[in-house]
């Protein structure tokens, strides 16, 4: 359980964060969440906070879900400090690019974009430690991003999650990370935690 807590403490910690902005919604939205206007006026730590207040219990729930499911995967290719590098750099780059690049946003909430980054980055850097499994991830996180984008679909999840999903958060976030992952010095890496996940399975069968 020590082990547990001090391997997972930082996913532990954001977890814990967006839980009690979740409890002490709407007012943790109003000082917390992404505003184009408040952002101008001076108010720069909604392009970090934005990231952990949400929509509502389903919009947290989802987010958290798949923080914990990648970190279970992917933090061992990292050194921890350098793990919460890559985590607090794509929530503040992800939502800067969009204050930059999307007027047309002036409200956001979540960290999907910044998730879908982490996800490109970590994909990314083992493709080049060579795990041909991460180039399928990538596609398929791609096709996942980008189909609904060309083919002029809106996302299925705005009723559910009790509002519009900023697809443009997750292809700014996807494009983040697959830069990320390829100019990130290889020798910073530990090594392939997917391939090391797989094999870890093969031999519990064997």
């Amino acid at each position: 359980m020590t082990q547990f807590l001090r391997t997972y403490a930082f996913a532990l910690a954001l977890s814990h964060i967006c839980i009690i902005s979740y409890l002490l919604l709407p007012q943790s939205n109003l000082w917390m969440a992404y505003d184009r206007a408040l952002v101008e006026s001076g108010q720069w730590w909604r392009l970090i906070t934005a990231n952990l207040v949400h929509l509502g219990g389903w919009h947290t729930l989802m987010n958290l879900a798949s923080l914990w499911l990648i970190s279970f995967i992917f933090q061992p290719l990292l050194k921890m400090s350098h793990w919460m590098s890559w985590v607090l750099l794509l929530y503040f780059v992800n939502i800067l690019a969009m204050h930059l690049w999307t007027p047309h946003i002036v409200h956001y909430v979540g960290m999907s974009g910044a998730l879908y980054g982490l996800i490109a980055a970590c994909a990314t850097a083992e493709l080049r430690l060579g795990v041909k499994l991460s180039g399928l991830l990538l596609i398929i996180v791609a096709v996942k991003i980008f189909l609904p984008e060309i083919m002029g679909v809106q996302s299925e999840y705005d009723n559910w999650l009790g509002g519009a999903v900023v697809e443009e958060s997750h292809i700014i976030g996807f494009v983040q990370g697959l830069i990320l992952g390829l100019v990130w010095p290889k020798s910073l890496l530990k090594g392939p935690a997917l391939q090391s996940i797989l094999k870890s399975k093969q031999s519990k069968k064997a």
